[in-house]
């Protein structure tokens, strides 16, 4: 023990990667979750690609290893890619997507950048605006020490434009093996020839929020992503992040036919399952019928029965419906499937969102003591929810009348 009563600790075996661009105001936020890392001599490599409001000063006065960057990593789109990027992918009188003179930033090889500055060999990669809310450097560092993975998967929470999703990353890895690709939505892929397994990591061991700045211009991701679609014709991987830009940024009819055409053999059941659920999403959004809609999701069913999301928009579709027994039985149906991570799954189908479904259909179909078990566990899984503060009042007892004698 230190004079201070705290054990001593050797410096942890893995550096932290950040790439940032414009993150004063969050990067702090991000350093402050690293604590306990840094404080036990944990090496933060921070790469600045360009900011104008003074990121890189706050990283260095935190003590990071600072690079800056400003232009290696940029690009800008042709006209010519523009208007191949249009002609390919535009529907129905959408767009342009996106137009010539479009700034590029080409993710892979900055992230590349960054990784050889580390100290370590073994990285963990977030961006700026990131918060890294559980961080058991202890058990990272012997897993490490065993040496018996060359990556580890890992929870990541992260907010888009409908609400908080969890997806599974595999971004603490160890640069020997392997490198980043992609311009945008950029992945590892192994450098060796022998595959690395990558365990999932407990949420108590790492788990971390990716906080999206749903304000900030982010055109060149639809841009890169529609790039790297055009080079890979027929990549699955890159026709669902595309269609799911488009989707994001409303371009429904553009991004449904990228989505329903991943449902065909050869592309993996998480996928075709993914990518009808957002089909869906995108024709109803164009006014689609509802049978329609119904129909894609229960594809999306079949395709991969492991993922609740497809369960819980038909129960929601049926609640908007007012058809209460189809919703108890969609709900019933999600819930019956483990509370668990594939590619990705929104957070709210994994805690109370069925469970609130469920409540509200089961107690206007008159099954109140169904409705109250489902609605007790929402409350204790949310119990500062407003909704469920109001909808108390529906679950107190009845006061009965005393016969008058």
């Amino acid at each position: 023990m230190s004079s201070g009563g705290r054990a001593k600790h050797r410096k942890p075996r893995f550096s932290v990667v950040i790439v940032v661009r414009n993150e004063a105001e969050r990067l702090p936020r991000l350093l402050a979750s690293l604590a306990d890392f840094r404080d036990r001599g944990g090496d933060v490599v921070v790469l600045d690609t360009g900011s104008s409001d003074g990121t890189a000063g706050i990283a260095r006065k935190e003590g990071c290893r600072v690079a800056v960057e400003s232009r290696r990593f940029n690009g800008q789109l042709s006209e010519e890619q523009a208007l191949r990027i249009n002609a390919a992918f535009a529907r129905e009188g959408e767009g342009p997507l996106v137009n010539a003179g479009e700034r590029l930033f080409h993710f892979a090889r900055a992230r590349n950048f960054a990784s050889a500055l580390a100290r370590e060999d073994f990285q963990l990669v977030v961006d700026g605006g990131d918060v890294v809310e559980a961080l058991d450097t202890t058990f990272l560092d012997g897993l490490i020490r065993e040496g018996d993975s060359r990556g580890y998967r890992f929870e990541c929470r992260v907010l888009g434009h409908g609400g908080w999703s969890v997806e599974l990353h595999d971004c603490l890895y160890d640069r020997r093996s392997m490198k980043w690709k992609g311009r945008a939505h950029n992945y590892l892929v192994e450098t060796s020839p022998l595959p690395a397994v990558k365990p999932l990591l407990p949420r108590d061991r790492l788990l971390v929020s990716h906080h999206t700045d749903l304000t900030k211009p982010r055109g060149y991701q639809i841009a890169g992503v529609a790039l790297e679609a055009l080079f890979q014709p027929g990549s699955p991987r890159w026709a669902y992040f595309l269609g799911r830009e488009l989707a994001s940024r409303r371009h429904f009819r553009s991004a449904l036919p990228i989505l329903t055409a991943l449902d065909r053999p050869g592309v993996t059941p998480a996928v075709r399952s993914a990518g009808l659920c957002f089909a869906a999403h995108c024709l109803a959004a164009t006014g689609g019928l509802t049978d329609e809609v119904q129909e894609l999701l229960f594809r999306a069913v079949r395709r991969d029965s492991t993922r609740r999301d497809p369960w819980v928009q038909l129960a929601r579709l049926s609640l908007a419906l007012g058809d209460m027994q189809g919703a108890a039985s969609f709900a019933a149906a999600a819930l019956a499937i483990p509370a668990q991570v594939g590619m990705s799954e929104v957070e709210e189908n994994l805690r109370a969102g069925p469970h609130a479904i469920s409540y509200w259909a089961l107690f206007w179909l008159g099954r109140r003591d169904e409705a109250r078990v489902h609605f007790e566990t929402c409350q204790g899984l949310d119990p500062d929810n407003s909704v469920y503060l109001e909808h108390a009042k529906l679950f107190k007892p009845v006061a009965h009348r005393r016969p008058v004698s």
